[in-house]
């Protein structure tokens, strides 16, 4: 438990955000040659975690696309510190200790089936108490669960519709707002949005 709540605060520490919450894929142009579990063998510092999740899930069959039905996924992506966190709140000391069940529906709550691009996510707008608001789409992952994601364009010198577009996401199960930190990593089996450094694995 200490070992972990150490590495919880170095990367802490070490994982500055810009304003626009960008998680650097280590990509130049957002594509990566290989399968979304290759995809995630590739970067440590983000999905270590997560790869260790997913294998203890056994779920390496649909991060290669040979699942039925899930042939190309879109995988909205709790990355290494957002699972650590839980890890702490839980009270596990390694991924190892974590029932297979339990894996399995944490990783499935975040994959849903096709590839959906940022901008195939219509704009939309929260409304103040509503798990759901204006626009945007209502997704069912993999586990069955519903959650509402909207993009939103943001400004840029002042000028509307031009700047960065963002994504959002909003859990119907615990009505958790999550900021989506970096967009359509694509990779050969689908596409990955990364879950933003302050999201706690759970609330998705």
């Amino acid at each position: 438990m200490r070992n972990i709540g150490i590495i919880l605060v170095l990367l802490s520490l070490f994982s500055c955000e810009t304003k626009y919450n960008y998680i650097d894929s280590g990509l130049a142009n957002g594509r990566f040659d290989g399968t979304m579990y290759d995809y995630l063998h590739s970067n440590s510092y983000d999905w270590d975690s997560t790869l260790l999740l997913v294998e203890r899930a056994g779920l390496e069959d649909l991060f290669q696309g040979k699942q039925v039905g899930y042939e190309k996924i879109t995988f909205f992506g709790p990355t290494n510190l957002s699972i650590l966190r839980w890890m702490i709140e839980q009270g596990y000391n390694a991924i190892r200790e974590i029932p297979e069940a339990t894996c399995r529906e944490l990783i499935l709550r975040h994959v849903v089936a096709g590839i959906h691009w940022r901008d195939d996510i219509p704009r939309g707008e929260q409304i103040l108490g509503e798990t759901q608001g204006k626009g945007g789409k209502v997704f069912t992952s993999a586990f069955g669960t519903k959650f509402w994601v909207y993009s939103f364009q943001d400004t840029y010198h002042d000028i509307p519709d031009v700047g960065p577009v963002y994504l959002y996401v909003t859990s119907f199960d615990t009505r958790t707002q999550i900021d989506v930190a970096s967009t359509d990593i694509e990779t050969d089996n689908g596409v990955v949005h990364s879950l933003n450094y302050s999201y706690t694995l759970g609330q998705l």
